[in-house]
Formats: C-alpha cells, sequence, structure tokens
C-alpha cells in the first residue's frame, strides 16, 4: 500500500470510523498542514463539516486552500480559538496528529457530552480529566494493526475506493511541494523535509 493510502485510511479512519464526522460539526484538525492532517481538513469538508486547523502562520493559505479554517497555534491559545470559533461550546470532533500537549489540548477544545477526540498518536501518558469533565469520548487509531494481524483488512480496501471517489469528485487531492526535484537534486529534497520548509509531498523526478 502507498503512503498517501496509509495517510488517507488513518484519516478516514477517526473522522467517519470512530467519530461519525456528517455535516453540521464543527471539526478541528490538529496540524492541517501534514501528511495525516491534510486528507483529514478535507475528508471533513467533503462531509459537508465546517472544517478549522490549527498550523503555523506560513502555513495558514495553504489550509485554507484545502477548505479549512487556519488558527495559528503559535500565537492563538486553546481557550481563545475555541470561544472565537465555537462560542466557547468547543468542536464536535478534534482530529489530533501531532500527539503529547497538542492531545492534552485537545481534551479541553472538544464539545461537552457530545464531543469526540480523535488521535493517531495517542502514545504517550496523559491526564483524562478534561474530557472526562466534558463527558466526551476519546478513540485512538493505529492503521497498522489489520496490516499486521488481517483482520480488518477488507474495510481497507472499502476506505480506499470511498477515497478514490472523492480524488475522482476533485474532493481530495494530494498536497504537494512546488519544488520539483531530479535525482540530481536528491540531497536538496531530502534537506527541505529534514528541516521542515517543504509544503507537502516532495517529488523527485526520475528520468529514464
Amino acid at each position: 500500500m502507498s503512503e498517501d493510502g496509509c495517510l488517507g485510511i488513518t484519516a478516514w479512519e477517526g473522522l467517519v470510523d470512530r467519530a461519525g464526522v456528517r455535516a453540521g460539526h464543527k471539526v478541528l484538525v490538529h496540524g492541517g498542514a501534514g501528511g495525516v492532517g491534510s486528507v483529514a481538513v478535507q475528508v471533513a469538508a467533503a462531509k459537508g463539516a465546517e472544517v478549522f486547523a490549527t498550523v503555523s502562520a506560513a502555513r495558514m493559505p495553504m489550509v485554507r486552500r484545502l477548505g479549512a479554517v487556519p488558527i495559528d497555534y503559535t500565537s492563538v491559545p486553546v481557550e481563545r480559538y475555541v470561544a472565537e470559533h465555537t462560542g466557547g461550546a468547543g468542536f464536535d470532533i478534534v482530529y489530533d496528529t501531532v500527539g503529547g500537549p497538542v492531545l492534552d489540548a485537545s481534551f479541553e477544545a472538544v464539545r461537552t457530552h457530545t464531543g469526540h477526540v480523535v488521535s493517531a498518536l495517542g502514545w504517550g501518558t496523559h491526564a483524562l480529566a478534561p474530557l472526562s469533565f466534558r463527558g466526551a469520548t476519546y478513540s485512538g487509531v493505529f492503521t497498522l494493526l489489520p496490516m499486521l494481524t488481517g483482520q480488518g483488512r477488507e474495510h481497507h480496501g472499502d476506505i480506499l475506493r470511498e477515497a478514490a471517489a472523492l480524488v475522482d469528485d476533485g474532493k481530495l487531492r494530494p498536497l504537494l511541494d512546488g519544488t520539483r526535484y531530479t535525482l540530481a537534486d536528491v540531497a536538496d529534497a531530502h534537506r527541505s523535509v529534514e528541516n521542515g520548509t517543504a509544503n507537502g509531498k516532495v517529488v523527485v523526478d526520475i528520468e529514464p
């Protein structure tokens, strides 16, 4: 399976299978310019949700083009963007693709009673009190499990078919960095990924 396929499955399992995203939901995606995050933004928007995404200031235009309202996580605290975008009620779905303190922030940003936090990186130690006090729910996503065990692998095929339909409809597209590299530029391509300056997937053209 391609990396893009894994990203699509991770986003889909969290939003659709676990959280039941639908029209009318307010969805917050942490790391909206990343691999899973950029797909999650597009899937949520395709399902009719109102989408918000935390990103750095430099990547705000990127997630806006994908269909999300950008939030600069470096300057806007949780309390402020929850108040500004939800009237203090919290988001119906919060998808964490970053982990660590960002997952803790997700517990504080989710809607009371009906909210759902999903994380693809919930591998640390976290205090569940903020989530419990809201009566909200949490799901972890581990896409490799069906690949390792064989259980549920068929469902991955179903997800990829539905994702392909969104691609055909122009509602889902990969996020590609604008710089094109050749084999002679591989070192530069690697550096752009390593230092975080790449805006999306880096493409290296291999000429015959």
